[in-house]
């Protein structure tokens, strides 16, 4: 697994303030929330990439490793299959 870079902002309204309100684009926001919890319970927090997939949040602490993938829905199939496809190609490392 590669580690990625990724930026990620405390005040979203910092965000409104560079990028405008035209195109709110509600999944990075979550993102960019989830990160937030996750440093804040504690976690050395990195982005993961497996092959082509990339994992949104790999979480370590004392209990170990943990992998998030985050998604504004999963309603539609196709969706959540490719949000698990990101999930499952860590699982098939050896």
């Amino acid at each position: 697994m590669q580690i990625l870079e990724k930026y990620y902002i405390v005040d979203i309204g910092m965000r409104y303030m560079l990028l405008g309100t035209q195109k709110i684009d509600a999944g990075h926001i979550l993102e960019n929330v989830v990160y937030l919890e996750l440093l804040r319970r504690g976690n050395k927090v990195f982005v993961g990439k497996v092959d082509h997939f990339e994992v949104d949040f790999v979480a370590q602490n004392s209990k170990g490793i943990e992998y998030y993938q985050v998604a504004l829905t999963v309603c539609d199939e196709k969706t959540l299959q490719r949000e698990l496809r990101h999930l499952q190609a860590i699982q098939e490392l050896p």
